[in-house]
């Protein structure tokens, strides 16, 4: 049924009243004002008068309510802005200008614990890797929030980062998780500078630094370390010991392994289809039998399903911790550097070195091990020891003369 509308004692002002719903003994009112604006009629909807809000009135806030008076006032102020030709001239124009100075007042107190939880770790979420996203997260819970969550974020200095910084340091905790800690509060004021919430060039994480990083490692495991590890692993942890061939032979990173499913997976064609990689690129390889016998003797799987999880049927979130138990028991990281120490990664640097010695081209290692530039297969692949010092060695004799004597050098320089 379509209501009609009824005048008030107030001219420009109107009401519809609701069939049902009250106010108080009365029924529900809905207040609308028309006028005259450049020569046309304009109606504009006020709402209903059961419809509370607050507003403030000589410093202090009270409940106001639409009423056949308070329609009146609300159309005489804008009606006067029109003869003065200052103000809003209509509804639509105050409560934009109402909305906008509220989003200001917003903006000012806003801190960032409110900005991440209502906006950007949701689109986090659906911007980045699931692995990432989680990694963000801890990194927020546990270095960000404690210092800065509560404060206002247009408020955050530089100062404040360093102070994170300072006490990750006091912490013993490594350079990449400073560095990664701060590259979450430069991404989090860049993506808050998008909203327009604060300027982009006072991003309060530019410049500053914790030294370079070097996480290059030194250790190539011997085929017999392997093959030590993955007896102890046969015993403790079926699943252990065969993500940890399935690393020894492809040289994959961890999460590309932890993330494999079974349609990934191609038996007709023995290969390997890693889709989620770290550059985001995806690449393919071949499996060896010993891969191919390990993978077909493990519980088949439907698509979307991991091929290897752990005993609570999971995905892997990090290497087993069967791995660390084998290296432990061996003593493979007895008495060394900790860049020398074995872990899982371990594999994939070995991996490639083996194929490189075994005449892989850069370009073959960089589609194998999923590199985009020439320059990390040489972080990776680490050189043999006995062809250096044969190569020295062939240094040594160029450099002799007739007589056997070796060139001084010195004396050249």
């Amino acid at each position: 049924m379509k209501l009609k509308w009824i005048k008030s004692k107030f001219r420009g002002v109107r009401y519809r009243e609701h069939p049902t719903r009250k106010n108080g003994v009365v029924p529900d009112r809905y207040y609308t004002i028309f006028y005259k604006l450049d020569g046309k009629m304009v109606q504009e909807s006020l709402g209903w008068a059961t419809e509370s809000w607050e507003e403030t009135i000589n410093g202090k806030k009270v409940k106001a309510n639409w009423t056949e008076k308070r329609a009146a006032e609300e159309l005489a102020e804008l009606q006067k802005n029109q003869r003065l030709g200052t103000g809003p001239r209509t509804l639509k124009e105050k409560r934009m200008i109402q909305a906008k100075a509220l989003a200001i007042q917003k903006a000012e107190s806003l801190t960032l614990s409110e900005f991440w939880e209502e906006d950007y770790v949701h689109v986090l979420k659906d911007r980045i890797k699931s692995s990432s996203w989680e990694k963000e997260v801890s990194h927020y819970e546990n270095r960000i929030k404690p210092l800065m969550g509560n404060k206002p974020l247009k408020d955050i200095t530089p100062e404040d980062v360093e102070r994170m910084v300072d006490t990750m340091k006091a912490k013993k905790l490594s350079r990449r998780t400073q560095q990664y800690a701060i590259g979450t509060v430069f991404r989090i004021w860049k993506h808050a500078a998008k909203r327009k919430l604060v300027k982009t060039g006072e991003n309060p994480a530019s410049g500053i630094l914790v030294g370079k990083i070097n996480n290059a490692r030194f250790r190539v495991l011997l085929p017999e370390e392997i093959k030590a590890i993955l007896d102890y692993l046969l015993i403790h942890n079926q699943t252990a010991h065969d993500i940890t061939l399935f690393g020894a032979y492809t040289g994959c990173r961890f999460s590309e392994a932890a993330r494999l499913t079974w349609e990934c997976i191609n038996f007709t064609e023995n290969t390997v289809l890693f889709q989620e990689t770290k550059n985001g690129d995806s690449r393919e390889i071949y499996l060896v039998p010993e891969l191919i016998t390990m993978l077909k003797g493990r519980p088949p799987g439907k698509i979307g399903e991991y091929v290897f999880t752990t005993h609570k049927g999971s995905p892997y979130k990090e290497p087993p911790a069967a791995f660390r138990a084998a290296v432990n028991h061996l003593e493979l990281n007895k008495d060394r550097n900790p860049r020398d120490k074995a872990s899982y990664h371990t594999l994939r640097h070995t991996a490639a070195t083996i194929a490189a010695r075994n005449g892989a081209s850069v370009k073959d290692l960089q589609l194998m091990f999923g590199w985009k530039t020439s320059a990390m297969v040489f972080v990776y692949v680490k050189g043999d020891k006995d062809e250096r010092r044969q190569a020295m060695n062939g240094i040594a004799q160029s450099l002799k003369g007739e007589n056997e004597k070796i060139i001084s050098i010195a004396a050249t320089v």
